[in-house]
């Protein structure tokens, strides 16, 4: 009986050792993470944590290879149970540091220091509907961004514009599409002057060089390449045929019967301008199945492609298109031909 119960009493002992060991252990392997969790003994590293649309999906893990964080899924499961599953992190800039408890990093992620916006222009929009996204999205008002267009910028690609005074929206064509961050506090003066300075990277001296060859202004081609843009649906591989098109019947006027460029997308912008309430010496301008020659300015803001388009256009005898309800477009040299074409394709 005796060594019976001294080979139990070293069995519960060697059992004790073992678990202290494994809680030991556990504890070791464990420790970073439950200090990471409750913010103990953790780095001193404060930084500007950005979020936005691109890595809005991937906070946690942008947070771990930032340093803040020690696991992705322990932070994860965190939010989950303490904001819920569908939880959604709001773009801004948040100050934040690594030796934040997980608790304090969740109540700090809920409203940023500062707010930035993405807020993305398209090719083919016009001042007016980029006015309307800017709002939409909260960078200033469509009132304050229309009302920016005609302060003063300091660009000199800007002097190639004329006939000011008939230019509801001075800078129309001018604003490069993109996608803008959009910091707090920035005006509606500070959006256009970013729209400016990356349009201005198109026109470097390689462009402006071309423009002088061809004997182009810069506001001939950038009006030239709105009316592209829209012609073509934003495609790029039609728009240097559609251009084409276009240069033909402006410098060869007669050869088609071709007195004007009968572009439809200027003839809309015209009727915009007109339900807006402008002049008819102002909106006629811009409808180019009464005026010759190209509208007074652009009629939206043109993609690189469109403008390159507008620089080199394809060399062919076409002076009509159209598309059909697949969007494939045809080419005719005649009117005639066209009319059958049309005709045909049940247009």
């Amino acid at each position: 009986m005796y060594k019976a119960n001294k080979s139990r009493k070293k069995g519960k002992i060697i059992i004790v050792f073992v678990i202290i060991a494994v809680l030991i252990a556990a504890f070791f392997i464990y420790r970073p993470y439950l200090f990471d969790k409750y913010g103990i003994a953790q780095a001193d590293k404060e930084i500007e944590f950005t979020i936005n649309d691109d890595n809005k999906n991937d906070v946690p893990y942008c947070l771990y290879q930032e340093g803040i964080i020690t696991s992705v899924n322990l932070f994860k499961n965190y939010m989950a149970q303490e904001y819920g599953s569908t939880f959604e992190y709001q773009s801004g800039i948040y100050k934040i540091n690594a030796n934040m408890s997980y608790k304090a990093l969740g109540a700090k992620l809920q409203k940023p220091d500062k707010t930035n916006l993405k807020i993305t222009i398209p090719e083919g929009k016009n001042a007016y509907q980029i006015a309307e996204i800017l709002e939409k999205n909260g960078a200033c008002t469509a009132k304050e961004f229309i009302a920016a267009l005609s302060e003063k910028y300091d660009y000199d690609f800007l002097s190639s514009i004329d006939k000011r005074e008939m230019r509801p929206y001075l800078l129309e064509g001018y604003l490069f599409p993109a996608t803008y961050e959009i910091e707090e506090g920035n005006s509606a003066k500070d959006i256009v002057n970013m729209m400016l300075s990356a349009t201005g990277l198109r026109l470097d001296e390689a462009f402006r060089a071309a423009c002088e060859k061809k004997n182009l202004s810069i506001d001939d081609v950038l009006t030239m390449a709105s009316i592209i843009e829209k012609e073509s649906g934003g495609t790029p591989i039609e728009m240097s045929k559609v251009s084409a098109v276009f240069w033909n019947r402006l410098n060869h006027p007669e050869a088609q019967n071709t007195p004007t460029l009968g572009s439809d997308p200027t003839v809309h912008y015209a009727d915009m301008l007109e339900k807006q309430g402008y002049e008819k010496s102002i909106w006629q301008g811009y409808s180019t199945y009464t005026t010759q020659g190209l509208p007074t300015g652009p009629i939206c803001s043109p993609s690189e492609s469109a403008i390159q388009a507008a620089l080199n256009p394809d060399e062919h005898a076409y002076y009509f298109f159209f598309t059909d309800k697949f969007e494939k477009f045809y080419y005719f040299e005649t009117y005639e031909d066209f009319m059958q074409g049309r005709k045909e394709h049940g247009i």
